[in-house]
């Protein structure tokens, strides 16, 4: 007869009281269950590393096998300078197929990620995809024979996406996402994925899996991120365009930082099925997919591509609004707004004279531009910038230390991670403390502070929600078409500080709060004069922690991209791109009439 387990516990327990080695024999067993999660802890991190590890190695194969296919390219520089619509009559005659237009980006990306690793992989399946457009009759679609790069977290039929972390090796997608199958339906081939920070929540980027990728104007900068490889091979020259994803300025910061257009959509403009979030179950801040590109023409060939019919029956749970190519061609004079101040961190001499610049083309082309102070309207400005990095962050990064319990951390990373773990009291503290002398700072431990209630929750959403309404009527006060803006305090940080400067994010963050789309324009460089004035008490005064950061990261910016935010209201993505199309028009003009 089996003794309870009641029993078994109560005699150990009588045996353990009666025992002169009790204290030993409980030690011992305590060790020895203690060796037992360190052994089974350090098995399970060994695992990881052999899986990461293998994948690796399946990369470099794939790697090495596309740089043998395209050793003997030779020709490689002149398709890939080509203009988007040069390179499509090209493949529309039949003097360039496909296939030639595949293998010489394939030449030019690996040769742009020599210096920046913005390649994780080739997409095995490109070749087959561009001989089948050579043998098909006719042109296909909008896209027909154009390589496309796809940022590592978008999914691709038979192949995982980790961003960066190891658990999601070897998890294959069973299908595309919309947003690869529209393209591939409009002819595109897509040809490489492209490299992400660990977690996606950075401006810089490095991961375990896949390394650290450099901006292509300085390699001791970072490209932006989370589109981080998107940006820095495009910029790099070895992509026309490519897909990323933006929950808090991944598409704008990698644009702006590499000197290239891109265009964050609306949250149900472009579909969002198929790409890994970490956010997934947040209703109050969503992420988005959306397109990126060397310039405009070609930023403008993929919004018409993936904002297409064929997207609203993929996805039915959109609302269905294909491109309205009507609205995007009107030439009537517009009401812009603009500003160089969200009430949160102040701009450096570069930032603000790039916006400036960018008034005066669209005055040039017709347009009124008039300041939209609404810092000052609303009293503030963007403060609930809390309410957008706590809500991000709600679950503390729980989600994201269960998925990383037995990987390799970058250092960043390790730190976010910790900081969730703080006690709550001990961070409320600390945002006191340092509120005393920082503004900004006390941010930072909101992350960590979580909400302590349902209620509490639902008031940060309210707080959202009444600023969003606040926003709509400043706007419409001043009766504004689009507003124009800086996409981030200082040019390009160095990597030392990259990974620090997320919440230096505010404005790309307003607008993933808002829900308004936005496009980014290059629209000048540093010079030796901004960087002066940066560093000119009289020009320029750091006030918090992270400004200071960025003006030490200043020095030696000179001959960086500078951008500004092309801005409209919800579901208006061919007013950004109007306002677009005539900025960058008439910055060329000034171009071409000063050489």
């Amino acid at each position: 007869m089996l003794v309870p387990y009641q029993n078994l516990a109560a005699q150990a327990v009588s045996f353990l009281r009666g025992h002169p080695r009790a204290g030993s024999i409980l030690a011992s067993l305590a060790t020895a269950g203690l060796l037992g999660k360190l052994v089974l802890f350090f098995w399970r991190c060994q695992q990881v590393n052999w899986k990461r590890q293998a994948r690796q190695e399946k990369a470099r194969a794939r790697t090495k096998k596309m740089a043998e296919t395209v050793a003997n390219v030779t020709d490689s520089r002149s398709i890939i300078k080509k203009s988007v619509e040069d390179l499509r009559q090209a493949l529309k005659s039949g003097s360039l197929s496909a296939l030639e237009v595949l293998h010489a980006f394939q030449k030019e990306a690996l040769r742009v990620t020599q210096d920046t690793n913005s390649v994780v992989e080739p997409i095995m399946e490109a070749e087959a995809l561009a001989k089948a457009l050579d043998a098909s009759p006719g042109f296909k679609g909008l896209l027909h024979g154009i390589p496309v790069s796809i940022k590592e977290n978008v999914a691709l039929k038979g192949y995982d996406f980790t961003a960066g972390m190891a658990g999601g090796i070897g998890k294959d997608c069973e299908e595309d996402s919309v947003i690869v199958k529209v393209i591939k339906l409009q002819g595109a081939v897509p040809f490489v994925r492209t490299n992400i920070p660990q977690t996606m929540l950075s401006y810089d980027c490095s991961n375990p899996l896949y390394g650290t990728t450099c901006n292509p104007q300085d390699l001791s900068r970072t490209p932006g991120g989370s589109s981080t490889g998107e940006g820095a091979l495009i910029g790099g020259g070895g992509s026309i365009m490519g897909i990323g994803g933006d929950i808090g300025g991944s598409l704008r910061a990698p644009a702006e930082f590499c000197g290239i257009y891109t265009l964050k959509p609306t949250w149900d403009r472009i579909s969002r099925k198929g790409l890994m979030s970490h956010t997934r179950g947040n209703l109050a801040v969503r992420p988005v997919q959306g397109p990126m590109a060397r310039d405009f023409d070609s930023l403008l060939l993929l919004s018409k591509a993936i904002m297409s019919p064929p997207m609203y029956e993929l996805d039915p749970t959109l609302p269905d609004h294909p491109f309205d190519t009507m609205e995007y061609e009107k030439t009537t004079a517009l009401r812009i707004g603009f500003y160089t101040f969200d009430g949160i961190f102040q701009c450096q001499p570069a930032n603000v004279r790039a916006v400036m610049t960018a008034k005066t083309a669209l005055e040039a082309a017709g347009h009124e531009v008039v300041h939209f102070d609404f810092p000052t309207i609303i009293d503030g400005g963007f403060q609930p910038g809390r309410h957008y990095i706590r809500l991000v962050t709600a679950d503390k990064l729980a989600r994201l230390r269960k998925l990383m319990a037995y990987d390799k951390m970058e250092p960043r990373v390790k730190m976010y991670l910790r900081f969730g773990q703080l006690p709550v009291w001990f961070c409320k503290a600390a945002k006191f403390i340092v509120g005393l002398k920082d503004r900004v700072l006390p941010v930072v431990f909101d992350t960590a502070i979580g909400f302590g209630s349902m209620e509490e929750y639902f008031q940060c959403v309210e707080g959202l929600e009444e600023f969003r309404d606040k926003f709509l009527i400043a706007w419409q006060s001043l009766d504004l078409d689009a507003v124009i803006c800086p996409v981030f305090p200082g040019p390009a940080p160095t990597r030392d500080i990259a990974g620090l400067m997320t919440p230096a994010g505010t404005y790309c963050w307003l607008y993933n709060s808002l829900n308004y789309p936005s496009g980014v324009v290059p629209v000048t460089k540093v010079t030796q004069e901004d960087v002066d004035k940066a560093f000119d008490p009289k020009v320029f005064k750091p006030q918090n922690v992270y400004e200071k950061l960025l003006l030490k990261s200043a020095k030696g910016s000179q001959g960086l991209s500078v951008g500004v935010q092309c801005v409209g209201l919800p579901h208006r993505e061919e007013m950004c791109l109007r306002v677009m199309r005539d900025l960058t028009q008439a910055l060329g003009k000034e171009i071409k009439s000063e050489l």
